[in-house]
């Protein structure tokens, strides 16, 4: 899956798609004769371009885990500050619909079409390729609603059926993507076969019905304050059903060796202009719990031989005059080509199921499971078991029974680290760290708890947009989603 031959074939049914850039008319058009190519093929290609645009680089149209990042105080700009200093306002969720949503549609219908069928079962058998793309389109659904809140949904993906989709309730869309996860994972048979194709898993099914329910259990969790009583049912039934038990059933996505399909900050970091660091919020909260993740999370200044954050939302007149090497840049490792983006991990589904201990939702120990999580997230980066002990024998790291929020949301928030978006999501849900506004925010803004619509679909899609501000709130970065109570 992961040697340089995939790839060319990614290219080929990149070109062999229509080209899709303004909106949802554009987006939705059918592709030119699918049956060209083998849905191995589509599947590659929809993880692909929809991994470019959750967690590749920033630019114009916005790579969310990376806002989610600088949002959450990871890293910082080293000379363009706007997003650290919340300057934009507006973020255009269109390309996530046509580079990826669309392909993965494709992909169930040429897997559920009789006609095409038999051709697409080359690639595996029909029901796990279906439910695969289920589930990576409610991972993708579910994310765009964190970042947005209502957003369209039923009624994307048809077609020129429907140009001007209706936004959804998030609180709709929340339940709809619940279900949708168990019947996936209830679609799933292990015994059919794997399928071709993905870079995920390498095909293998057994590992796709873990996602499901782990995603199922960080949907749930994300009702807590919401809908409580739905919250615990499906919490419940997602961790008796079967949830991630080990880092190695972490859901990643593998780049490759070869220029373009690299880890993306390889790219930054290696090929382009530095212009992102590790934020001192970060630098200084690893220091002060000698937390030996620092060494995986960055490097030494290079100029000063020790840990250095760069000042984190400050103007770009005071970021432009730090030189890089006066601050530490991200870990090696991180920057290596190979590196993977990160959907979800074991550690974070441990710190889940002790916050629903915590809550009474089961007869789990909360104290135990919140250990497990930060355990997890050490063998995750690398961190030696002996170094386990002295750290969680701080007074800091004494688990709270009650003020749990707090002890789960600050050593979550750590483990968390390169998963931007989830970062961003949790901190709005559990209300810690408590970290400080950017020191030189816009207009005295505080941390968004959500981005707003983009400008088109004032123009494209006005009905709708309206419908959406008057039921949600205003299209303002301080506007809370649903599930942000």
């Amino acid at each position: 899956m992961k040697k340089l031959p995939v790839y060319i074939l990614i290219i080929v049914l990149i070109a062999l798609l229509p080209a899709c850039d303004d909106g949802f008319e554009e987006m939705n058009e059918d592709p030119n004769n699918p049956t060209e190519v083998p849905t191995s093929y589509v599947l590659a290609g929809a993880q692909t371009k929809l991994m470019e645009e959750l967690f590749g680089l920033y630019n114009e149209s916005s790579k969310w885990n990376l806002v989610g990042m600088r949002y959450m105080q990871f890293w910082t700009s080293t000379l363009y500050t706007d997003i650290d200093r919340y300057v934009t306002i507006e973020g255009d969720f269109t390309p996530v619909y046509y580079k990826g949503l669309r392909d993965l549609q494709e992909l169930i219908n040429l897997n559920s079409d009789p006609e095409t069928a038999a051709q697409a079962a080359f690639s595996g058998p029909n029901q796990n390729q279906i439910a695969v793309a289920r589930i990576l389109k409610a991972y993708a659904f579910h994310n765009l609603s964190d970042i947005w809140g209502d957003i369209p949904y039923s009624q994307t993906l048809l077609g020129s059926e429907n140009v001007a989709p209706v936004y959804d309730p998030q609180e709709q869309i929340y339940e709809s993507l619940m279900q949708e996860l168990d019947e996936a994972y209830a679609q799933i048979e292990e015994s059919a076969g794997n399928i071709e194709g993905d870079l995920i898993y390498g095909g293998d099914v057994s590992q796709w019905k873990l996602f499901a329910q782990s995603l199922r259990l960080r949907l749930g969790m994300r009702l807590s304050e919401a809908k409580p009583a739905l919250a615990q049912a499906i919490v419940s039934d997602a961790i008796q059903k079967g949830v991630f038990s080990s880092n190695a059933q972490n859901a990643t996505f593998a780049y490759n060796e070869q220029v373009p399909f690299v880890n993306p900050w390889y790219t930054e970091f290696h090929l382009e202009t530095i212009t992102l660091a590790v934020s001192n919020t970060m630098i200084d909260k690893l220091i002060a719990l000698n937390d030996p993740r620092l060494a995986a999370f960055a490097e030494r200044a290079e100029a000063l031989g020790e840990y250095v954050g760069m000042p984190y939302g400050v103007n770009a007149a005071i970021a432009g005059s730090i030189k890089n090497e006066e601050v530490s840049l991200p870990a090696d490792q991180i920057t290596e080509p190979t590196y993977p983006a990160l959907l979800q991990t074991y550690s974070e589904v441990l710190f889940l199921r002790a916050e629903a201990a915590a809550r009474g939702w089961t007869g789990e120990d909360a104290s135990q499971l919140y250990k497990d999580a930060i355990a997890a997230s050490f063998e995750q980066w690398g961190i030696a078991e002996t170094e386990l002990e002295a750290y969680l024998a701080q007074e800091e790291l004494a688990f709270d029974t009650d003020n749990f929020k707090a002890s789960i949301g600050n050593q979550k928030w750590l483990a968390l680290y390169m998963q931007g978006m989830e970062a961003w999501a949790e901190w709005r849900r559990l209300d810690y760290p408590l970290l400080q506004p950017a020191p030189d925010a816009a207009a005295g803004r505080d941390i968004p708890r959500r981005r707003g619509y983009p400008l088109s679909e004032i123009s494209l899609n006005q009905k709708n947009y309206e419908e959406a501000i008057a039921r949600q709130g205003p299209d303002l970065l301080s506007t809370p989603v649903w599930w942000d109570k």
